[in-house]
């Protein structure tokens, strides 16, 4: 960018910048470069004034030197005239409109380690060693602007080594909000054993297969040795029979002897957000993820996890500590009710809101989320035109809220499902705690068209205007949003967009799930199919695949099942390829009940062979049809490869009918060999595509979508 020389600017940054370290870095900019004037935190940004001869080389440096957590997104420019300051200062916060963006927590930074592990630092083993770079800041901010008093951290007074540190900015403890050392911050317990000795407890009972609940940044985890008797009784204890578990791993090298990584799945993993990266492992660590090829790992992210790791040479199982569906235990008290765990490692710092483990996938040298939770959410974007007041409240499956006012869209971390009361009032807490910390006051709430969604029940009870946006096109429309609000190449393209997933609520009644746009017209879909056996089909997939065998005209030798079919008794009909899935899954002899959400996707990719065989298939009248017979008569080790090479094609033969740009989305396209696969056709075909890479491709992107539909249509 060219800056003309004048001799006094004001500047107003909006973005991350505040609580990473931003202001310090503009004081040191400044003063290394003889300029006067100041730099303050508002609630809406940051607010900075220079004067001098060299304003034009911090102009061009400031963005391009920032510390490594915060993030410019607008910066306004006023030329003004001399005011003749004396010197550059800091300035004392100031209240304002709340539009600033709030910094997700992340993994501590290598200074930190440094020190936590230097005998002679004075943080030597303190297990909540922090600094400007790196530490918590969602799951302990009450208010805006981020400043202490507004934090958890504001009972713990400081000592005067700290509040020097926390004063002087040229250290990088300068206004890091939880600053904290032995003398003056928090306390870590295990039993009855403090800090240092707690560590050592929780060591003990690990290396004799206890397992332990450990607070973490944004909540507590199980946590055991990652293999042997005591990750069954684990199973046993949290009722959770096959569904992996994430593993943790003391460095890098041990996950490349444990799994087959490639660089950006390395990069990804070594991130400073540190998320739980799921990857291909070797032969080992079946009773974490039993019957799949794939592991989700990931490195030490707090002090508390290094301290463990410099005392043990085995990987951890790391899993999110509630009961099935419920969001993740913030709290001591609920962790001792449900009194799963052999000893609890927790601390006397509060969490305001909990926040799960990121969760993601590298396609196409890309990340794709299956969680944007820490280290990554919220999200936060700022667009160029002014936004009414918007609150977008999500779907029922992975939900998450979004919220756009003024020049702001706030995608918020992973809250869950929301399936029962504790996962409800959640939920609730979250859109209470945006609207809140923002001074946001919305006309107008946004969600899904499902009747009996708890989120559409909310969004109604509001007494406010409601906007409902169907779940396929709101999936498509997060792309877009991502597009857009990413300045990504093709995001003023019109797209034929497959928006594939396993359920939805159609505009016609019936169960969507495999929908194909071209902008916003539902052009193409999947052949219905009737499944009998209602909500119990979902998980006793046999009863899809005997549907499936019905619409074949094949025979089921079932009469309970037949009797049903034929009187149409808790029937529905559907479009939904999540549904293809478990009935392909079923017929090829891999799986015979769907364990959890996507356990068939898995095995299918597990099974697959490569090659370009595959099944015959016709759209007539807008309805994709697949030769269904031909797989049912098919072999049963053929069916899966085939059935994901088909799935490829149907995209490139619409794209190609369409001759438009293709979009992605959906919780089907968490496949990762299926999205490979149709990337792959696409490039030999030469036709553009996108899929998110910066926001969740599955349900975790709905409120992001119907926000950015609301936005496109009714504003």
């Amino acid at each position: 960018m060219e800056w003309e020389p004048l001799e006094a600017y004001k500047l107003f940054v909006k973005g991350i910048v505040q609580g990473v370290g931003f202001r310090p870095f503009v004081y040191n900019l400044a003063t290394s470069l003889q300029l006067k004037g100041y730099v303050l935190n508002t609630s809406g940004g940051v607010e900075i004034v220079i004067e001098g001869k060299r304003c034009q080389e911090f102009l061009n440096r400031f963005q391009t030197e920032l510390p490594p957590l915060a993030k410019v997104v607008c910066v306004a420019i006023e030329k003004r005239d001399k005011q003749n300051y004396q010197k550059f200062v800091i300035k004392k916060s100031k209240e304002g409109p709340k539009e600033v963006f709030l910094s997700p927590d992340m993994s501590i930074c290598n200074d930190c380690l440094q020190d936590l592990f230097n005998p002679k630092n004075r943080r030597y083993l303190y297990p909540f060693i922090n600094c400007t770079n790196c530490g918590p800041r969602y799951t302990i901010i009450k208010d805006l602007p981020y400043d202490r008093k507004n934090t958890t951290m504001a009972k713990f007074a400081m000592c005067k080594k700290c509040k020097k540190e926390y004063k002087d900015p040229k250290s990088r403890f300068y206004h890091a909000q939880p600053i904290s050392c032995a003398t003056c911050g928090p306390t870590l317990y295990c039993n009855e054993y403090k800090n240092q000795d707690a560590i050592k407890e929780a060591v003990k009972l690990l290396q004799q297969n206890k397992i332990l609940a450990i607070k973490g940044v944004g909540g507590f985890h199980f946590v055991c040795k990652a293999y042997g008797v005591v990750v069954d009784e684990l199973r046993k204890r949290k009722k959770r029979s096959k569904k992996p578990f994430a593993v943790m791993f003391k460095d890098i090298s041990s996950i490349e002897k444990a799994c087959i990584i490639d660089e950006e799945e390395k990069r990804l993993i070594q991130s400073k957000e540190r998320p739980i990266v799921v990857v291909k492992k070797r032969e080992a660590f079946n009773e974490a993820a039993p019957d799949i090829d794939r592991l989700g790992v990931f490195l030490p992210y707090n002090p508390i996890y290094s301290l463990l790791f410099a005392s043990i040479d085995f990987p951890l199982i790391v899993t999110s500590a509630n009961i099935s569906d419920e969001p993740i235990i913030k709290d001591e008290e609920r962790i001792e009710e449900l009194n799963i765990t052999d000893g609890i490692v927790w601390y006397d710092r509060e969490i305001e809101r909990s926040c799960d483990d990121s969760v993601a996938v590298v396609v196409d040298k890309k990340a794709l989320f299956y969680r944007l939770s820490r280290g990554f959410a919220p999200q936060s974007f700022f667009i160029d035109e002014k936004l009414e007041p918007i609150l977008a409240v999500g779907a029922r499956q992975k939900n998450t809220i979004a919220l756009g006012f003024e020049h702001s869209i706030i995608l918020s971390p992973h809250i869950g499902d929301i399936k029962n009361i504790q996962s409800y009032e959640y939920f609730q807490k979250v859109v209470s705690d945006f609207l809140n910390m923002y001074d946001v006051n919305t006309k107008v709430v946004v969600c899904d068209k499902h009747p009996t969604y708890e989120t559409t029940q909310f969004a109604k009870s509001l007494g406010i205007e409601v906007i409902e946006v169907q779940h396929h096109l709101a999936h498509v429309y997060a792309a877009k949003a991502e597009m857009y609000l990413t300045n990504h190449p093709l995001k003023n393209q019109e797209f034929v967009s497959f928006s594939w997933d396993g359920t939805g609520f159609g505009d016609d009644g019936k169960i969507w799930g495999g929908e194909v746009f071209v902008a916003d017209e539902r052009k193409y879909h999947f052949d219905y199919f009737k499944i009998a056996g209602g909500e119990k089909a979902i998980k006793d997939i046999k009863l899809i695949a005997w549907s499936l065998m019905k619409k074949a005209g094949m025979h089921v030798h079932n009469a309970l099942f037949n009797l049903a079919y034929e009187k149409n008794i808790n029937c529905f009909e559907t479009s939904s390829v999540g549904r293809l899935f478990d009935a392909v899954a079923f017929l090829s002899g891999i799986c015979e009940y769907a364990e959890y959400e996507g356990y068939s996707g898995l095995l299918i990719e597990k099974a697959y062979r490569g090659g370009e065989e595959r099944y015959e298939f016709a759209i007539e009248n807008g309805k994709i049809i697949i030769d269904f017979y031909s797989l049912l008569e098919d072999s049963k080790e053929y069916i899966p490869t085939k059935f994901l090479n088909t799935l490829a094609a149907i995209i490139v033969d619409i794209a190609k009918k369409e001759q438009m740009p293709v979009l992605l989305t959906g919780g089907v396209f968490q496949n990762k060999t299926l999205l490979q696969q149709a990337i792959k056709k696409l490039q030999q075909a030469k036709i553009p595509y996108f899929f998110q890479s910066k926001t969740p491709i599955n349900d975790g992107g709905i409120s992001l979508g119907q926000l950015w539909w609301a936005k496109s249509h009714r504003f």
